[in-house]
């Protein structure tokens, strides 16, 4: 094909593109590929049509996406990879929608395709880093590290293997770990094990493999109630427990297994299991449930009680009760009580609290006057046989966290009341009941919106910084919640707003509750709409940089200046900066959360094959126990675009460190929402934003030519950090000086 014959053709693929018509447009541009020469490889980057494939390829499978056409998705997509196959955008938008649809094992491959290419495309470095918490959810590594619990286990397994209870079914294996402490027992005769996951059973066959036990035991990629093998058991092990006990369907499990698995007279472990539960008062919980922020409830007229989050309404939350309490932000209002005793081996007990016809009924008793009651904390004792008990008691640091059931209200009470509930878990979802929760007509809100309305000191700063402004015609609010641009239209000092339609209820109650016309409230779905605006529109662009994660929010930074020509000369832009800060800490409860540290499994190479699915960044932390090994500093400016940019600084250690004390770079942000204001630091109590961390890798202080890591008895005092910013993603990167 000459080139002006290709000039034609891709003005066809453009005029389909204006139509909509986006299979047409796919259909030209691969005849156009089909028929050209092959470009040299050095111009493959500078190719125009490579950039316009990409974009159909793009909208068509979005069109399909639409349709419900999945599987056509993911042919004509890789029908796109056959003639750029090392496209780093195709190749991460292809995995990015095998990601949405659960495929998440080959959404890793091809980030991880797009790293070795570029280890600089940090699209993909984030993608892959969500992907691995989907592969092995983060609680693993906490469970696998919990030296009390696995000892617990350990011991009542081999007690039991010992009483002749010698064929064994480990349900819910994972890594294989309670089968590798039944396989161990002198005596076992059989052992088989399941898991639903299918990069757990990979795991687990490797470990079993690893240590030379493969032909010792059957391993089935099912769950429990699936398994079709014609044989039982006398001695069932289990430990599908979340911290509710019940929310992974062991009643049903146990119910199944006991029927058709277990033999007449075999045992389970674990054998029971008690809930105790107890009110209790904090504002961190309550932040995410109703509004709380009064000087909200200053500026927008709003009935009481009125805004509840949708995820309030769920059965319960799982919170580190230990973490929050050292925190100084948990007190408990009530006595604790026993709510429900569950025997795992009476299959007529767990008939009857699954299908709801056996409860537990309680009252509580008020410690104080003066106190506010929140909700109840749940949290239960599993017995694993006579002599084996482990307590997910929040002063006990397990691996479990607590069981969080809110109330819509925060409702005073006095001492000695007293508090009738009702405790049941049918069809195995733990709930409590009571007449506590206010009866108002409520509004459902995102728990995330709720915790950025609560964020005083960020509500206080970001109106603040809009107050002088005046006479504006239109204004662009992107925050998670849009209230500095309603407070500038109820206060007349603007006339249209363009913000994102993810609040829309919210924003028309509040609306209505405060005489806003909607009609000068313009709706969009996406950041994209507002460059249908011509230029020079805007008087004011808010922003919203930090996510409630604790990372900045990639988009809005990418699209920042394509969002500057729709702005007018002398418009502005919220906020004006912004800094990340950050410094090197040491605490074992994040390395535990972020890697196998448990001497006793890397005997047993689990660690080995769970080491692909470390993660690098740690986001949403809560309160921890750390220790600072160097000042908080200021590690680099956030630039607002999608470009790549690399900061790099010498940290000196505020005193000799052994390098394996050194775990984490805790960071933050400091907001400057205006030039003339001092900064906001999102390192606050009650920031909606949580802070983060990078993780520092194990190999990390590996000598140059592959030695042993640096040993503790060689301290080092001084550290070179880099921070690499691409496409809205922050990577930070740790190296010894004189490496």
């Amino acid at each position: 094909m000459s080139s002006d014959e290709e000039i034609g053709e891709l003005k066809v693929v453009y005029d389909f593109i204006a139509q909509a018509k986006f299979k047409k447009a796919f259909v030209s541009a691969t005849k156009v590929l089909d028929q050209r020469s092959p470009l040299p490889p050095d111009a493959a980057e500078e190719d125009p049509l490579r950039e316009l494939f990409l974009f159909v390829v793009t909208k068509y499978a979005d069109q399909l996406e639409q349709e419900g056409k999945i599987e056509q998705v993911f042919e004509i997509i890789e029908q796109g990879l056959e003639y750029f196959p090392e496209h780093p955008e195709l190749l991460n938008e292809t995995g990015v929608r095998l990601q949405r649809y659960g495929r998440s094992l080959e959404a890793s491959i091809c980030f991880e395709r797009v790293l070795l290419q570029d280890s600089r495309y940090l699209k993909a470095y984030q993608n892959l880093q969500n992907t691995k918490c989907e592969l092995v959810e983060r609680w693993h590594f906490r469970m696998l590290n919990d030296v009390v619990r696995n000892a617990a286990f350990r011991a009542a397994i081999e007690n039991q293997i010992a009483a002749g209870f010698n064929e064994v079914l480990d349900i819910g294996t994972g890594t294989g770990l309670l089968s590798m402490y039944a396989l161990r027992c002198e005596g076992i005769r059989k052992a088989a094990a399941c898991d639903g996951s299918e990069i757990m059973v990979q795991i687990a066959r490797d470990v079993f493999g690893a240590n030379g036990l493969s032909d010792r035991i059957c391993l089935f990629q099912s769950f429990s109630q699936d398994l079709k093998i014609g044989e039982r058991f006398s001695l069932i092990v289990t430990e599908t427990l979340d911290s509710g006990a019940f929310g992974e369907g062991i009643l049903e499990t146990l119910i199944h297994a006991k029927k058709h698995l277990l033999l007449p007279e075999g045992k389970i472990i674990p054998a029971k299991v008690t809930l105790h539960v107890s009110g209790y008062q904090s504002r961190a919980l309550t932040a995410s449930n109703i509004l709380i922020n009064e000087a909200f409830s200053e500026d927008f007229s709003l009935p009481s009680n009125c805004l509840l989050s949708k995820e309030g309404t769920k059965c319960y939350d799982a919170e580190d009760i230990g973490r929050i309490q050292a925190n100084d932000d948990f007190e408990f209002v009530t006595d604790t009580v026993v709510a429900m005793d569950v025997d795992f081996n009476d299959l007529d007990s767990l008939v009857r609290y699954q299908d709801g016809t056996e409860v537990g009924e309680m009252e509580l008793t008020c410690l104080d006057d003066g106190l506010l009651l929140d909700g109840f904390v749940v949290w239960f004792d599993l017995q694993l046989d006579e002599n084996n008990t482990i307590s997910t008691d929040p002063t006990t640091s397990t691996c479990w966290n607590q069981a969080i059931f809110r109330l819509n209200q925060r409702l005073p009470v006095a001492k000695d009341q007293r508090l009738k509930l009702t405790m049941s878990c049918k069809d195995g979802a733990l709930s409590v009941a009571h007449n506590l929760n206010s009866v108002d007509n409520q509004i459902s809100v995102d728990e995330h919106v709720l915790e950025f309305l609560n964020d005083i000191e960020y509500y206080s700063s970001l109106t603040e910084a809009t107050d002088s402004l005046d006479d504006m015609e239109k204004i662009l609010d992107l925050s998670l919640f849009p209230y500095a641009g309603l407070k500038l239209l109820k206060e007349g000092k603007a006339r249209m707003l363009f913000c994102l339609d993810q609040t829309e209820d919210l924003i028309e109650f509040i609306a209505n509750q405060n005489d806003i016309p909607m009609g000068s409230i313009m709706l969009v779905s996406s950041v994209q709409e507002i460059f249908l605006l011509n230029d020079y529109t805007l008087d004011l662009i808010i922003l919203q940089p930090v996510d409630v994660f604790g990372q900045i929010n990639s988009e809005h930074f990418c699209l920042y200046q394509s969002l500057l020509p729709k702005l007018k000369p002398i418009g502005t832009v919220i906020p004006a900066t912004l800094e990340l800060h950050g410094s090197v800490i040491e605490s074992e409860w994040i390395v535990k959360c972020s890697r196998v540290e448990n001497p006793e499994l890397e005997q047993f190479q689990i660690d080995k094959y769970l080491a692909s699915l470390e993660t690098e960044n740690h986001l949403d932390l809560g309160p921890f126990s750390y220790r600072n090994l160097s000042e908080p500093t200021k590690l680099a400016d956030v630039q607002f675009d999608g470009k790549l940019h690399e900061t790099e600084l010498e940290l000196t250690l505020a005193e000799p460190t052994e390098t394996t004390r050194l775990h984490a770079v805790l960071y933050h942000y400091c907001i400057g929402f205006t030039p003339e204001r001092p900064l906001l630091t999102t390192d606050r109590p009650q920031s909606f934003a949580k802070r983060s961390a990078f993780i520092i890798p194990k190999s990390t202080f590996q000598g140059v030519n592959g030695e042993e890591p640096t040993a503790p008895k060689d301290p080092i005092d001084q550290l070179y950090i880099s921070v690499l910013q691409n496409h809205g993603v922050i990577k930070c990167d740790i190296s010894p000086v004189g490496q």
